[in-house]
C-alpha cells in the first residue's frame, strides 16, 4: 500500500517538472520525507532526501535536459524503509545507489512524452490565434494526465525492477560490502555539506549585487 501511495503522490508531484510549477514539489527533500511518513521512518526518508538534495543542488527542479532527482529519494525510500524494525544503513545505501541509474533512464521517457506533446502545442497556438482559449485548456488537461500516467508506469516498472533487484543483493552485502556502504552512508551528509557550501561560496562570489553595495 504504501509503495502504491507513494507512485500516485510521485505522479502527481512529477507534474511539477511539466506544466503547474515549479512549486519544488518534486524536490528530492519532499519526495524522501513522504516516502518516510508512508514507510514508517520519516527521519530516515527526510535523510535520504537530504543526500540527493545536497550532492544535486545545482540541477533545476524542471526542464528536459536532467534525470529526476526527486525519483531517486522516491524509489529508494519505498525499497528501504517499508518495515516495523529499525532500518539497515546497508540497506538504505543500497537502495540510494540502485535507484540512481532508473533516474537516469526515467530522463528518456520524459523526452518522449515532450516531443510528443508538441502537437498539442501546435493546436493550442493556432486555436488562440483565432481567439479560442479551449484548445489550450484541452491540451494542458488532456498532457497532464499522460504526464501523470507516464510517471505512475514508470515508477511502477522502476519498482518492480530494481526492487527484485534490491532484494536479491540486500542479504548478499555482508563482510566488508556491508562496512562500505555503511562507510559511505555515513560519510554521505560531510560530502552534500561540502556541495553545498561549494554551490553557494560560487553563486556569492560570482553574483554581482554584493559587488554593486560596495560600489565595485
Amino acid at each position: 500500500m504504501s509503495t502504491a501511495l507513494m507512485a500516485l503522490v510521485y505522479g502527481l508531484f512529477s507534474l511539477d517538472h511539466f506544466a503547474v510549477g515549479p512549486f519544488l514539489l518534486s524536490r528530492p527533500l519532499v519526495m524522501g520525507g513522504v516516502a518516510g511518513l508512508l514507510c514508517g521512518h520519516p527521519a530516515e526518508g527526510l535523510a535520504l532526501g537530504f543526500f540527493a538534495e545536497c550532492l544535486w543542488i545545482m540541477i533545476p527542479p524542471a526542464g528536459g535536459g536532467h534525470w529526476d532527482v526527486g525519483f531517486v529519494a522516491a524509489l529508494a525510500g519505498v525499497w528501504s524503509l517499508p518495515g516495523s524494525g529499525p532500518v539497515e544503513k546497508k540497506a538504505l545505501a543500497l537502495a540510494f545507489l540502485l535507484a540512481i541509474p532508473f533516474a537516469v533512464l526515467g530522463r528518456q521517457a520524459d523526452q518522449w512524452v515532450r516531443r510528443n506533446m508538441r502537437v498539442l502545442s501546435l493546436r493550442a497556438l493556432a486555436g488562440i490565434e483565432h481567439g479560442l482559449v479551449g484548445p489550450l485548456r484541452y491540451g494542458m488537461g488532456f498532457a497532464a494526465v499522460v504526464w501523470v500516467l507516464k510517471s505512475l508506469v514508470l515508477f511502477f516498472l522502476a519498482d518492480s525492477l530494481g526492487g527484485a533487484l534490491f532484494e536479491e543483493l540486500l542479504p548478499r552485502v555482508t563482510g566488508p560490502w556491508q562496512e562500505g556502504l555503511e562507510q559511505a552512508w555515513a560519510l554521505w551528509p560531510f560530502l552534500g555539506a561540502g556541495a553545498l557550501l561549494h554551490h553557494f561560496s560560487k553563486r556569492i562570489g560570482n553574483g554581482a549585487w554584493w559587488r554593486s553595495e560596495i560600489g565595485l
